[in-house]
């Protein structure tokens, strides 16, 4: 993991450090951003984030990309093969996400021998589903229950997938 390095023309891509942990703490301790995550608890602590460091460390290498613009991290993204995101509530709807993920998804496709991602959504997470079809990903007409640890209930997230075929044609 430690040696992607993807910019964009308003971001950098990059391994997720310890000295990352107090801004993204900060940022998961907004239930509004834990909610729609599943395994992010609430409130979200330091030891938490050392977790997921050590967990990305001993399992996947493009698991926790730390997604910085003007030299803060504004959110995470990371594909393991799975594409998985979030991002700060102050930093949504300003189109830091799809550029973040098409980036990553073009970097992936280039350099990975992957010629599938899948990925998924709670159901009733609209920019989450507007990334992904955005991005081109179809339904697999695959719905899982799944447990949302902030928010302590079972949700239905719903599973797409992107081919290599499909984003090459798009490109």
């Amino acid at each position: 993991m430690d040696d992607c390095l993807i910019r964009t023309k308003r971001l950098t891509l990059r391994p997720l450090t310890a000295a990352d942990g107090d801004q993204v703490v900060d940022l998961l301790n907004d239930y509004e951003v834990a909610r729609w995550l599943t395994v992010v608890p609430h409130p979200y602590t330091l030891a938490d984030f050392n977790g997921f460091l050590t967990h990305l460390a001993d399992t996947s290498r493009l698991g926790g990309l730390a997604i910085e613009r003007n030299n803060r991290v504004s959110g995470v993204v990371g594909l393991d093969p799975t594409l998985g995101y979030w991002l700060g509530r102050a930093h949504q709807g300003r189109g830091v996400m799809i550029e973040a993920t098409t980036a990553l998804l073009e970097w992936a496709f280039a350099n990975l021998e992957i010629d599938q991602v899948s990925s998924g959504y709670f159901r009733d997470n609209i920019a989450s589903r507007t990334v992904l079809t955005t991005l081109g990903f179809r339904h697999t007409g695959v719905i899982e229950q799944v447990h949302c640890t902030s928010q302590d209930i079972d949700v239905e997230l719903i599973k797409v997938e992107l081919s290599r075929a499909d984003w090459q044609s798009r490109r």
